[in-house]
C-alpha cells in the first residue's frame, strides 16, 4: 500500500519507491530504501513527517504515495 495511507503512530517497512529515476534518487537520499522501517510522527495539509533510520523527514502527498509499504 502506498505510504500516504498509513495514519500518525503507524510503523511499517518500504517494499519500493515507484516513479521517474530522479524521484526514485531523491528518496533513496533520503533513506526511503526497500527493507527500512518508517513511522508516520504527523500529518497535516497533505504532507507527512516521518520518523526514518533515526531522522525525521517531512514529504508531500505526491512523494509519500510513491513509497510503498507493507506492515512491519
Amino acid at each position: 500500500m502506498p505510504l500516504a495511507m498509513m495514519k500518525v503512530g503507524e510503523r511499517a517497512r518500504v517494499t519500493a519507491v515507484t516513479g521517474g529515476d530522479s524521484v526514485k534518487k531523491h528518496l533513496g537520499s533520503l533513506g526511503f530504501v526497500p527493507g527500512v522501517v518508517v513511522s508516520v510522527v504527523q500529518v497535516m495539509d497533505g504532507s507527512m513527517i516521518l520518523g526514518v533510520q533515526e531522522s525525521r523527514i517531512a514529504v508531500n502527498e505526491d512523494l509519500a504515495r510513491r513509497i510503498m509499504v507493507e506492515a512491519a
